[in-house]
């Protein structure tokens, strides 16, 4: 059969959706990635050994990220989907990241793209369309195809759990009969090509998730496929240290790829990060490019600067990792047992994974308002000296790798195929 995967066009993500890829070409399948295209990512994609399409203008990805919807931004915004603290989720807070949020998505597929796509899908006849989150053309030209699409994660789940919030807001007020505004773009899109909305436009006939079973939100309406976490890394040559077992606890320091690509280091300080990890008897790797390092005076002589490192094969000599919540890092720390303390980012679902974690067990969480060299000092050495986190996050670990592998999903997702 022939599998279209769309997603977006960054590093993280393409990673994320990749195995999808592999093990559906392994079983003999014909993969190919079709989208819009960053210039900045087509080594990305060409490093995942699949062939690749791009459509439509080029997408500019700091113009999403500034995308403004009536005076305010819904990456960067007084309404941010990242938010999770109860007291600042109101219904506001909930009406407004959620329409926010469909105005993106609307913003990122133009007719014009839609057009093209379904042109070259019409041709090429795509049997399964496999998108990610972020790119709801997917969803669009599998109506217009009458072909099944499925979701794939590549963090929690938060699209879900801002449209179940919506839900429950508009059930508790049935006097408010305004339109949902995702139902109508998507009724409009959809129309363009003589297919009808229904709800598996939302989140696909069925969503793969290769990440931790913890990360996933209750009451959303989402049919989820479990799946193993497979971790990869940009291809590199692996330094020798790199394997070598450490003399003293050795623990990561990383912002993650998105951090660097957009949003610089968000509100927080590497500073700060760095003083709070100096007077440890600790080995401390941060990967950190040269932009997050310039505030910095001095880099303490327990730490080892690097621009990139394979996370997988460092977390497997790890005690502990520093990290700002991204659903790749997390499930790279989950596959090699290592308790991790979350800053978190404000990007997507960073504090929303962060909570989840320190409910399971193997993590704490230190918001940006409250880092400081103490606070993070504080919750290093918990991580390192409390038995309980590593023991849970070694359980965690052994649920992950007790579940099927997406080579065992292939034969699932061809009846999907097959019987849509």
């Amino acid at each position: 059969m022939r599998v279209m995967l769309m997603v977006f066009p960054t590093r993280t993500h393409v990673y994320s959706m990749a195995p999808v890829g592999w093990a559906l070409a392994a079983a003999g399948h014909e993969v190919r990635f079709v989208g819009q295209c960053n210039p900045r990512e087509v080594a990305s994609f060409a490093e995942t050994g699949l062939d690749a399409m791009w459509f439509g203008d080029e997408l500019d990805i700091a113009r999403h990220r500034q995308l403004q919807v009536d005076g305010n931004n819904a990456m960067q915004g007084d309404f941010r989907i990242s938010e999770s603290r109860p007291e600042r989720y109101t219904d506001e807070y909930v009406r407004n990241v959620y329409e926010h949020w469909v105005d993106v998505f609307r913003w990122t597929t133009p007719d014009s793209l839609l057009d093209e796509l379904v042109r070259f899908a019409r041709q090429w006849q795509p049997d399964l369309v496999v998108w990610d989150p972020m790119i709801y053309a997917a969803p669009i030209v599998a109506h217009a195809l009458g072909v099944p699409h499925l979701r794939m994660m590549y963090a929690a789940d938060q699209t879900a759990r801002i449209g179940a919030q919506y839900r429950d807001l508009r059930a508790s007020r049935p006097e408010d009969t305004s339109p949902d505004p995702f139902v109508t773009w998507m009724s409009v899109a959809v129309g363009r090509f003589g297919a009808d909305y229904d709800e598996t436009l939302r989140y696909g006939v069925r969503t793969i998730d290769c990440h931790p079973s913890y990360l996933r939100y209750d009451g959303v309406d989402v049919d989820y496929v479990p799946a193993r976490f497979v971790p990869q890394n940009k291809p590199m040559a692996i330094p020798s240290w790199v394997l070598e077992q450490p003399e003293r606890p050795r623990v990561m320091l990383t912002l993650g790829i998105s951090n660097r690509q957009v949003l610089g280091i968000e509100e927080t300080s590497v500073g700060d990060l760095l003083d709070g990890l100096a007077d440890l008897d600790i080995e401390v790797i941060a990967t950190l490019n040269a932009s997050q390092l310039a505030s910095v005076r001095t880099i303490p002589d327990n730490v080892r600067a690097v621009d990139f490192v394979p996370m997988n094969e460092l977390l497997a000599s790890c005690s502990a990792i520093v990290h700002q919540g991204g659903g790749a890092t997390i499930s790279n720390a989950v596959v090699n047992g290592v308790p991790q303390l979350v800053i978190p980012g404000t990007t997507w679902s960073e504090r929303g994974s962060a909570v989840a974690q320190v409910k399971r067990g193997n993590g704490l969480l230190v918001d940006l308002e409250d880092v400081t060299p103490a606070s993070v000092r504080a919750g290093v050495c918990r991580l390192l000296e409390e038995p309980s986190f590593r023991e849970c996050a070694l359980e965690v670990r052994d649920e992950m790798l007790a579940t099927p592998t997406l080579d065992d999903l292939v034969p699932e997702l061809e009846r999907i195929a097959l019987c849509p």
